[in-house]
């Protein structure tokens, strides 16, 4: 038989117990922010019909290219998912019975056949919250709010940048471009930070664009919000009125709620997808440590509505954490390096009395191994000196007969006398 070469597939990777505890972690603060905020659990497959998957883009999408497809034993085509918004998507469609509006979250693993990069694998979890069935800034502002308390209590700080779509499209139509070309024009001014300024003209160009409007177009998006605000007071650019209206909005509540220092507009953020219809947002580590957004979102109110197409409108907006990004952060973090196993339980030829004894521990909350191979109590420490557990108990017959037993501090090698009638007395050792 052929030796097989043991390795991952490029992007994906294997997590260790102590990687892995990290990421439980992230995950578990995740999860509570999303419930104190309404938002409630679903799961969706990974498998999906391949049609559904590429339903919200043109052929030339890029977010095609980059799709795992797959085929059954019946020939039907299918994808496995690179994202959580089209399941969603087809679940509102499903489900005729649900009551709007629905917060919805799902954290799992998502696809992607695209470049590797540090913070981007092929395989990862995205960790989104979504809403359908409001409309207005008030959602909108929530979910950066939002976003901004759950990246403190990570111990990130971070900086929002943010937009709105309807600005964007209605300043290119000012500058004389013809409303078939937004989107194509709005996916280069999106990577202003990326490419250079004479590439974006470039391609452009190759826009049938010439360069005395792609200079108006530039001169447009330089001028600073309030001066837009007051330029195009009575415009009839609808566009353009709803998004300088709605910016306005956003900018008022954030100041409200005091995270204003926080968030920075910048008329050039698309994110890229044009599923967007209103405002967009992204989040990135304050300090740089990575240059690639943690998170991020908007509103897309046609894609659910033109997906259902019953004639009612589906107002949606939501966002998602990037666990790669935060983990690859995080993972230097000693906040989130915490203890695997609290305590290591030694027998001495007392076995059934050591389970009982790691039972009642269990219940107090700590994490308990028992030592079942038998190994000499020498390298019973060495293990646990190894291991970095904390804690060490040998349990012998001296111990049961006397109802007490000795707790050690591995880190200082400090012992306390701990009686089985008064067990809460560990707490103060452990919890201090």
């Amino acid at each position: 038989m052929k030796k097989i070469k043991l390795q991952n597939v490029k992007g994906s990777f294997d997590f260790m117990p102590k990687e892995q505890n990290i990421r439980n972690n992230i995950i578990s603060v995740l999860k509570s922010n999303f419930e104190k905020y309404g938002y409630l659990p679903i799961e969706t497959p990974i498998i999906c019909y391949y049609d559904l998957l590429k339903y919200k883009y043109n052929e030339k999408a890029e977010i095609l290219n980059e799709i795992y497809k797959i085929t059954d034993q019946a020939d039907r085509k299918l994808g496995l998912r690179y994202d959580l918004t089209v399941p969603f998507c087809k679940v509102i469609g499903m489900q005729k019975e649900l009551k709007l509006p629905f917060r919805r979250y799902e954290i799992g693993k998502v696809y992607r056949n695209g470049p590797v990069k540090l913070g981007r694998n092929r395989e990862f979890y995205q960790c989104d919250v979504d809403v359908v069935g409001i409309d207005g800034r008030l959602i909108e502002v929530e979910q950066i709010e939002m976003a901004i308390k759950i990246f403190n209590e990570l111990n990130i700080d971070i900086i929002v940048n943010w937009n709105n779509r309807k600005l964007m499209s209605g300043l290119i139509i000012e500058a004389g471009i013809n409303d078939e070309l937004i989107s194509d024009v709005i996916a280069i001014l999106d990577r202003k930070d990326k490419i250079s300024k004479s590439d974006m003209i470039k391609e452009l160009n190759e826009l049938n664009i010439d360069n005395e409007i792609i200079n108006k177009l530039f001169d447009l998006f330089e001028i600073d919000f309030n001066l837009l605000k007051e330029k195009y007071v009575n415009t009839n650019n609808n566009y353009l009125k709803e998004g300088i209206d709605e910016i306005s909005e956003v900018f008022k509540y954030l100041k409200e709620l005091n995270i204003d220092n926080k968030c920075y507009f910048n008329p050039y953020l698309a994110r890229g997808l044009s599923i967007y219809t209103g405002i967009v947002f992204e989040f990135y580590d304050s300090k740089k440590r990575l240059n690639c957004a943690l998170g991020g979102g908007g509103r897309y109110d046609k894609i659910i509505t033109e997906f259902i197409d019953d004639g009612n409108t589906y107002p949606a907006i939501g966002l998602s954490f990037g666990l790669e990004p935060i983990y690859t952060i995080l993972k230097k973090d000693k906040k989130y390096n915490s203890n695997l196993i609290d305590i290591y339980l030694i027998p001495m030829n007392t076995e059934v009395e050591s389970l009982k004894l790691a039972i009642k521990l269990r219940q107090m909350g700590y994490k308990v191994i028992v030592e079942m191979n038998s190994r000499k109590v020498k390298r019973c420490f060495e293990y646990a000196d190894k291991e970095k557990i904390p804690y060490v108990i040998v349990l012998g017959e001296n111990e049961i007969n006397s109802k007490s037993f000795n707790i050690k501090d591995m880190k200082t090698s400090k012992e306390i006398e701990i009686s089985f009638n008064d067990l809460n007395k560990i707490d103060d050792l452990i919890k201090g």
